[in-house]
């Protein structure tokens, strides 16, 4: 019995050996019939990229920046506020109301810059028929003389000088006072009763503020709230204990604040942008600027049509397993960045730039892609490199498929911009996407860099 024991051993050891394979690796494709075999590869592609100039974006903001801010690498920004405020609902003034002052109050919590440098602000009435629309969305590049006619004496209605240190305040809210011309009040003083009681009625008498500065250029406001407010007093005759008639006043004031109920714009002017993309096209390394707001961006070709080419030409069906475009950030170790870095990046098809911002539509992988800012080690410097990277995987797979379904070849390439955004979440689920409107920037490595050049890497199946 022990013999037969091991005699069976002996045969299947020899079998086994028989039937070895010098190439492990391809046992499966080996084993299966020529049509069925499956194919895992990785390929890396080389991406165009450029500078893209932005002329405007459409202006949702929450907070206003307000003020002129010059940095070196990314140039000269400059913002305006034009603000309606909102009517006190059928609000009726009592008799023998004497007015006192009508004051301009901007709440701000942040200013950026140098806070000892001088602003002087000057505030206009939008003194023109043109009104803002509630429900239109407007861009950044307003002209003001559409709505303001400064040639009108009575036009500009208060006007400071300041430093953003100079206001008063608690702890880390900080506000700026402005006092509006008497000849201004005057006007609320007289206003007609009817005035509050129909919205149109009321900004046809007061069309709403022009805010902007003319002096300083190291500092900005982040203005959280704005509110005019009109003090007035009234009188009114009463008995006092010994039966003889008494004056009594009563001070008032009676708040307009600029609100979500009614429109506010940001305007953004950036006067030397075109000296700035002249600099970064005469380095020697290719890198680009994503800055905000509404200044530059940065353009990247994704060669669909190379991409398919190589992938498909082995005449499998193809699957996308994982698709990554990588940007780095140049010399983030190195430099010191004056302004904050953007922690959200989307990279959105050029063609629905517009139409993806004006309908608030949601990052989605076929148009419009939230990027991941992520930093990994060099195990050979000890530095840190800091990037974007963006998932294509689902993109990739959309144009192919497109191309097919069209009967046609993918376009040699697609381009898509880098934009930074502003996201509201609820319960780690995105709610609102907007172009970033207070100052971000950042510098990054272009498609010819020599060290870090922009690549998008590829992980693909066909079977």
């Amino acid at each position: 019995m022990k013999n037969r024991f091991l005699m069976l051993i002996a045969s299947l050891m020899i079998i086994i050996t028989s039937c070895n394979d010098s190439n492990l690796t391809d046992i499966g494709s080996n084993i299966q019939p020529p049509g069925d075999k499956i194919l895992v590869a990785a390929d890396t592609f080389s991406i165009i990229s450029e500078n893209y100039p932005v002329e405007f974006m459409y202006s949702r903001p929450d907070s206003f920046l307000l003020g002129t801010f010059y940095d070196q690498k990314y140039g000269t920004v400059h913002a305006d506020i034009f603000a309606q405020v909102e009517h006190p609902k059928n609000h009726v003034y009592q008799p023998n109301t004497t007015p006192d002052s009508i004051l301009l109050v901007m709440q701000y919590q942040k200013y950026f810059g140098d806070k000892h440098s001088p602003m002087h602000v000057s505030v206009y009435e939008m003194n023109k028929d043109t009104t803002f629309r509630y429900l239109t969305p407007y861009a950044t590049n307003l002209n003001p003389d559409v709505y303001v006619d400064k040639s009108v004496a009575s036009a500009l209605i208060g006007e400071k000088t300041f430093t953003a240190v100079d206001a008063s305040g608690e702890q880390d809210s900080t506000y700026v006072t402005i006092k509006f011309s008497n000849e201004f009040m005057q006007r609320f003083a007289k206003v007609s009763p009817d005035i509050y009681t129909d919205e149109s009625k009321f900004l046809k008498f007061f069309n709403g503020l022009f805010i902007t500065t003319d002096f300083g250029s190291a500092s900005m406001l982040y203005v959280r709230q704005i509110d005019m407010i009109y003090y007035h007093s009234y009188t009114y005759t009463t008995k006092d204990v010994s039966g003889q008639d008494s004056l009594v006043k009563v001070n008032v004031s009676v708040t307009f604040p600029a609100n979500s109920r009614v429109r506010q714009v940001n305007r953004f002017l950036h006067p030397d942008k075109n000296n700035i993309i002249n600099q970064l096209e005469n380095q020697t390394d290719q890198v680009h600027h994503i800055s905000s707001p509404a200044n530059i961006y940065t353009r990247v070709s994704l060669p669909i049509k190379r991409m398919q080419q190589r992938m498909e030409g082995n005449g499998l069906r193809l699957a996308i397993n994982n698709a990554k475009l990588r940007i780095d950030i140049n010399n983030l170790n190195e430099e010191n960045y004056a302004q904050p870095i953007p922690s959200s990046i989307l990279l959105i098809r050029e063609s629905s730039l517009e139409r993806f911002f004006t309908k608030r539509e949601f990052p989605s992988d076929t148009c419009a892609i939230l990027g991941t800012y992520a930093y990994e080690k060099n195990s050979e410097t000890g530095e840190y490199n800091y990037y974007y990277t963006f998932d294509i995987s689902g993109l990739i797979a959309h144009e192919f498929k497109q191309a097919k379904t069209n009967e046609k070849t993918p376009p040699e390439k697609t381009n898509f911009l880098l934009v930074p955004v502003r996201l509201k979440t609820s319960n780690n689920t995105v709610t609102d996407v907007s172009q970033q409107f207070l100052l971000n920037a950042v510098t990054i490595c272009g498609g010819n860099h020599p060290q870090k050049p922009i690549k998008a890497h590829v992980v693909y199946s066909g079977f």
